[in-house]
């Protein structure tokens, strides 16, 4: 296994140490035998070579290491095939020491390699299949050069390539002569755009559609649409459509249909609806259900009547009906008066209302809310942001130390306290010989500080392990 590529900090280390590269001193065979006999530190003082170099090697060539294994600090994602050879010589026991995996990863590899499920590479793109993209449509490019649409519009979003196709003279002369559908897979478009294109030029269709007669006019809605389509020749979009035209419902719909007539329609003509739209040739509420609005609330007529509640509300408010909710009752004006005064959640209590529906009240009449708990600052309170302590800030004004920051951060005032010192040379080299809480207390610093400088030098933590090893 590759080992992972030593920090800048660590190479300039090495480099000023004087250790033995493996490129300008090759590993012997001497050198090979020592590696998993000892510990890969022992052996990198006894060679004088890095201890990534050497644990890099032991794992290049197969050999566990001395007690427990270290992780390693960068897990690599797939299979590779330098390594993969272990997997048909060694046991899970041995791999997990010798690579530092997991027992799960181990079986998933394992399993990728035997049954070959490890993700096939794909070939590397030409110069030539990177001037046709944007020149098709993708699902007709990839089924072209044998990719997948995804990695084809991958491909072309990478190289920020659109898909634009020019309408040519002869692409023009075609429309009008087939149908949309057939130009549009002539001509690897969508058949929206071949639509949009006829239908700018001013091309009539090649075939006109056919006009509804009387007989088919009269089976919308006895039948599902698209047993309907399938016996007419049509679309089920056109005998939706054409349905919908006509205000005929579904056939498993659940309310009824009337037709609307005039008032001084013939006694064999059927009566009037009631509430119709002006202009409307159908309506599907009866006079019957529309006497049971506004007198219950609007669950128990949906109940009735087998409708979504929705429905009967919309038809309660289309008539203009009260609802005959208890519940929803007008505002009077005591209670109007109550708003804002007090807080929303007092006020709800008080006027036995919910506290969405008071605060929606008191949106829509504009008038602000009332919180005692609200900290409002004075502009000369504000004017102490920034050049005193927060502490000192909240002791003068009263305001709390977390209202004090939020007032600071949100004005993008910054604070008083003075910035950590920059880090000097014998300081950094405190780092990673004694614990990072004791440093930080000699240093006058904090813990994550110490931290943060020691990550950020590549340098490993203090324990009690390491002093030992190097014993």
């Amino acid at each position: 296994m590759k080992a992972p590529p030593p920090s800048p900090s660590q190479r300039k280390i090495d480099n000023a140490v004087g250790f033995r590269s493996a490129r300008q001193f090759p590993w012997t065979k001497e050198e090979d035998a020592l590696l998993g006999s000892f510990a890969d530190r022992e052996v990198a003082e006894k060679l004088n070579r890095t201890l990534l170099g050497v644990r890099g090697r032991r794992q290049f060539l197969g050999k566990p290491a001395v007690g427990h294994a270290p992780q390693p600090s960068r897990v690599e994602s797939g299979p590779h095939e330098h390594y993969s050879h272990l997997f048909s010589t060694k046991s899970n026991r041995e791999l997990r020491a010798i690579l530092g995996w997991s027992h799960d990863r181990i079986l998933k590899m394992r399993h990728q390699l035997a049954g070959g499920k490890a993700r096939k590479k794909q070939p590397d793109w030409t110069l030539e299949e990177d001037q046709l993209l944007g020149t098709l449509p993708d699902n007709l490019l990839a089924r072209k050069l044998g990719r997948l649409v995804s990695a084809v519009r991958h491909r072309r979003g990478k190289k920020r390539i659109r898909v634009r196709m020019l309408w040519r003279p002869e692409d023009d002369r075609i429309l009008g002569t087939r149908t949309d559908r057939e130009i549009a897979l002539l001509l690897g478009r969508t058949l929206a755009d071949v639509f949009w294109r006829r239908k700018k030029l001013g091309i009539p269709p090649k075939a006109k559609p056919r006009r509804w007669t009387p007989e088919e006019d009269a089976l919308l809605g006895s039948k599902p649409d698209e047993e309907l389509a399938s016996a007419f020749g049509r679309t089920v979009q056109a005998v939706e459509g054409r349905r919908t035209e006509l205000g005929r419902p579904k056939p498993d719909a659940a309310f009824k249909v009337l037709k609307v007539v005039s008032s001084g329609a013939s006694h064999g003509q059927p009566a009037p609806a009631v509430n119709a739209k002006p202009g409307a040739a159908y309506c599907t509420w009866t006079a019957e259900e529309d006497a049971l609005l506004g007198k219950s609330t609007d669950e128990e007529v949906a109940r009735k009547l087998g409708y979504p509640v929705t429905r009967v509300s919309r038809r309660r408010r289309l008539l203009g009906l009260q609802s005959g909710n208890p519940n929803h009752r007008h505002w009077t004006k005591e209670e109007i008066a109550l708003i804002g005064a007090r807080p929303d959640r007092e006020v709800a209590k008080l006027v036995d209302r919910s506290l969405e529906n008071v605060r929606c009240k008191r949106l829509a009449l504009g008038i602000p809310f009332q919180n005692p708990r609200y900290e409002i600052w004075k502009p000369g309170e504000l004017a102490l942001l920034g050049k005193l302590p927060d502490e000192e800030v909240a002791r003068q004004t009263g305001h709390s130390l977390g209202s004090v920051r939020r007032a600071r951060t949100n004005r993008h005032i910054s604070s008083v306290r003075p910035v950590a010192p920059d880090w000097r040379p014998e300081e950094d080299a405190m780092l990673g010989t004694r614990p990072d809480q004791e440093i930080a207390v000699r240093l006058n610093r904090t813990i994550k500080a110490v931290i943060h400088r020691r990550v950020i030098k590549g340098i490993r933590a203090w324990h009690d392990s390491v002093v030992s090893a190097e014993r």
